[in-house]
């Protein structure tokens, strides 16, 4: 490591690795963000969205149901069959719709997805419902998770609005989703029923309270961020006081923060090399606090860090190599690669991660060293920043003051799940911030399938 190296190391940790005081700045920040966005109309771009799902399940709940998970690449339709005691059976069909399905008439759209269902219940998993089920003589529920723009009414009512994602669906924006669905089945002859929509958040946090009923908080961690929480009716202040009032005092509301739309200037520590991102982006100023920590935005801010190096004479003898200017050139998969493999001889691992990149020199094993040290600078502030998400939901509900009991967070996602350490750097970073005793009760599970189970399980408290 040569003396430029060293500077330039100072320097990295000093603006990346984050201290209790700006970790406190970030918390209190998302604690005003909460109040804001809880009386704050969920119109456009919204936060603390209501689910109007009002219970969590027990774990004992039985029966089949149905679950729709709609994204911006697959249709996924799924039969969950509840068996008690935390467990769950699953059979899914997947299909990806075609381009002229996904810019055509909506009607055509939603018959496309009845026959999928249709093919679900009297094919793939016809053992899993009762004959009356599959003969159409006993309705179904089915929970959709719907991953786009909803202006949500009710727990099973939403007005479509614009969708994105390669979607423009010709008659569809201001309809009501459920109605669109109903139709459609109804033209298949399918004894179907709407009963919930939901975001794939509550949906994680719902699937996650199944198998541990003490679960409080759903968190996604990965290309994106967001989380879901209870809160109490009565603090939703954006829902008008006729629909609080129909709910008895004490009852609580799942809500979808969008935190991913969270933070300012005013109170994150945004470096040169974050400002730097966010102007190449294509909607700077948007999602701050997700550009700085979730895996869609890890790598680059790894390669910008790297280039400041290079430019330094601290890496690569000073050479770009060619195609590692190039703007997301560098994905998150080769950080995690990088800090996955600790073997005495990484050359080998420097050709499989390194290699769509030409280097006039063979990187030296310091070279490596050198990158893979600014992979985990990087890659520990991102779990810094998923702790203080992590810390305000749990302060938010009061949770530590509530009960000695643990505080059970539901975990999904990529970068949660896959990235190397990701998980101890979360726990070290909550032991940091509320102290070993507290820290040791938070326990953080990896909950799986928040669209299907999750999405099944709504629709069955929802009906």
């Amino acid at each position: 490591m040569t003396e430029t190296s060293d500077i330039l190391f100072r320097k990295l940790e000093k603006e990346f690795l984050l201290s209790r005081d700006q970790l406190a700045l970030i918390v209190d920040g998302f604690l005003d963000e909460f109040k804001l966005g809880l009386k704050t109309p969920s119109k456009g771009l919204a936060t603390m969205i209501p689910s109007f799902v009002t219970q969590l399940p027990t774990g004992n709940e039985t029966g089949t149901f149905l679950s729709l998970d709609l994204g911006g690449t697959n249709l996924r339709i799924s039969a969950v069959q509840l068996l008690g005691d935390g467990h769950v059976k699953v059979l899914e069909v997947k299909h990806a719709p075609s381009k002229e399905l996904k810019t055509g008439p909506g009607d055509v759209f939603f018959d496309w997805i009845a026959d999928a269902v249709e093919e679900l219940i009297t094919v793939k998993a016809r053992h899993l419902f009762s004959p009356e089920q599959v003969a159409g003589d006993a309705t179904l529920a089915l929970g959709v998770c719907w991953s786009f723009p909803v202006d949500q009414t009710g727990v099973n009512r939403g007005t479509i609005l614009r969708m994105g994602k390669g979607f423009t669906l010709q008659d569809t924006e201001g309809q009501d989703l459920a109605h669109m669905f109903h139709e459609a089945f109804e033209r298949k002859g399918l004894n179907v029923k709407l009963s919930a929509i939901l975001n794939d958040t509550v949906g994680t946090l719902v699937a996650h309270a199944y198998s541990n009923p003490r679960s409080r908080i759903g968190l996604i961690f990965a290309t994106g961020v967001n989380a879901a929480y209870p809160e109490k009716v009565e603090n939703i202040i954006k829902l008008d006081k006729e629909t609080r009032d129909k709910y008895p005092a004490g009852t609580e509301m799942l809500l979808n923060t969008e935190i991913d739309i969270f933070g300012t200037e005013a109170y994150l520590p945004l470096t040169d090399i974050d400002l730097a991102m966010d102007k190449s982006h294509n909607q700077p100023k948007f999602q701050l606090y997700e550009k700085m920590m979730s895996g869609a935005y890890l790598g680059e801010l790894t390669r910008l860090v790297a280039m400041d190096f290079i430019k330094n004479d601290a890496l690569f003898n000073g050479q770009v190599p060619e195609g590692f200017d190039e703007e997301w050139s560098f994905p998150t998969m080769y950080m995690s690669a990088l800090e996955r493999d600790m073997t005495a001889n990484r050359q080998v691992s420097l050709e499989k991660i390194l290699g769509k990149y030409h280097f006039e020199q063979t990187p030296s094993l310091q070279d490596i060293a050198i990158l893979t040290r600014i992979c985990r600078i990087v890659s520990t502030r991102s779990a810094q920043l998923c702790s203080c998400a992590i810390a305000a939901l749990i302060q938010q509900q009061g949770l530590v003051q509530k009960s000695n009991a643990d505080i059970i967070v539901g975990m999904n996602g990529s970068t949660y799940e896959f990235y190397p350490f990701m998980e101890e750097r979360v726990h070290r970073a909550l032991r940091e911030w509320f102290g070993v005793e507290i820290s040791d009760r938070i326990r953080l599970e990896i909950a799986h399938e928040g669209g299907s189970v999750g999405g099944a399980l709504i629709a069955m408290l929802a009906s």
